[in-house]
């Protein structure tokens, strides 16, 4: 740790705890969502199925043609891959017998993250269907609490052969898709009959402390303003910019991805590949210092409830816009991610939500 203990735990917390105040705040007269929207929802998805199979089909589409798309159009068919999720919820909550399609789904998840070794958009997905079958099925909270433990420890149990498993599947090119799943779940066998592997302390030391956040706020908090001066809301206001403006208007615009904050903030350089970011919190700290950085989380919080709570105002008379919400805080609810990055997925996720259901309802004459 590169500050004494108290003085991050004191930051850290009250700025967490303010960040959930913000988030939680009754904002246009809304806290939760209500109990009859979660009663009411699979009956409104039971006459939306024909939409639920257009945007699985839109979702493959979109993941298909990535590769071959130009630079520009990148982000926006990534956006539109993601909708094959939100077409497995209502079709998880629907009446409807014939849940091929959701099995097809997560199966080319995971096998799309065995390919490329990158396990996030698996955990993440994983995570919200967690939270769907929770509203579907009216879960007790002792059950909750036991997914979260069985969800911990396989986080933990991936996380002890992400790296073996990674070194191998990027420089062995000939492995095909069976290849690929035989040896990560080979991997995931042998570290299950093998504990004292599973839960050895030096063998572990690389996972805790790539997990562990703090290890990067306390840099900022030891660099700044020591080596360099507080930036005074300088990338906050970049990061509104490039969410809001188009490139032509701000051609210097912030660019997505921690890189340049991570330099700036903490000293670390990052070599290719390398992917880690201040989060939140560190740049709250970077730009004002320890009180104004508990301020900027109360803030970012309530601007994210904004959005949350205009959903669940929406879903008062169509329930599915629940659905959506994973698909607009994917970025959001990472631990990780800067405001750019976060302010940049939100607000291009809400366009494209948008968009698609303009065109699903005047032009397909389809309701989702």
């Amino acid at each position: 740790m590169q500050v004494p203990e108290e003085e991050y735990l004191s930051f850290a917390v009250s700025g967490v705890v303010l960040y959930y105040i913000g988030l939680s705040l009754p904002i246009a007269g809304v806290k939760n969502i209500p109990k009859e929207v979660i009663n009411n929802i699979g009956d409104h998805i039971n006459s939306k199925m024909r939409g639920a199979y257009y945007l699985i089909g839109i979702g493959f589409l979109s993941s298909f043609l990535s590769p071959f798309a130009p630079p520009a159009l990148s982000f926006f068919l990534y956006l539109l891959s993601q909708l094959k999720f939100i077409g497995c919820f209502y079709l998880y909550v629907s009446d409807s017998q014939n849940k091929v399609a959701l099995y097809v789904v997560f199966a080319f998840l995971l096998l799309e993250a065995l390919a490329s070794a990158l396990f996030h958009d698996l955990l993440l997905w994983g995570m919200f269907f967690l939270f769907i079958y929770c509203i579907k099925n009216k879960v007790s909270l002792t059950k909750k609490v036991a997914a979260l433990v069985i969800g911990f420890f396989m986080v933990f149990l991936l996380q002890s052969v992400k790296y073996q498993y990674r070194n191998i599947a990027w420089t062995n090119t000939s492995l095909d898709a069976y290849d690929q799943s035989e040896l990560f779940f080979g991997m995931i066998v042998d570290r299950l009959f093998s504990p004292d592997v599973l839960f050895d302390p030096k063998a572990n030391e690389l996972t805790i402390t790539r997990l562990n956040q703090g290890w990067i706020i306390t840099r900022v908090m030891n660099y700044i303003p020591i080596h360099k001066p507080y930036a005074g809301g300088e990338t906050i206001r970049g990061a509104f910019d490039a969410a809001l403006l188009p490139r032509f208007l701000s051609e210097n615009k912030a660019i997505a991805g921690g890189r340049a904050n991570m330099e700036r903030f903490t000293g670390i350089m990052l070599q290719a590949g390398t992917s880690m970011n201040i989060s939140l919190l560190g740049e709250g700290y970077g730009n004002f210092g320890k009180d104004g950085g508990v301020i900027f989380m109360f803030l970012i919080g309530i601007v994210f409830s904004l959005i949350l709570r205009f959903i669940i105002l929406k879903s008062l008379v169509n329930p599915t816009y629940l659905f959506w919400i994973p698909f607009l805080y994917l970025q959001v609810v990472k631990a990780e991610t800067d405001l750019t990055t976060t302010l940049n997925y939100l607000v291009k996720a809400t366009i494209v939500m948008v968009l698609v259901f303009y065109t699903f309802r005047k032009v397909l004459k389809i309701e989702i």
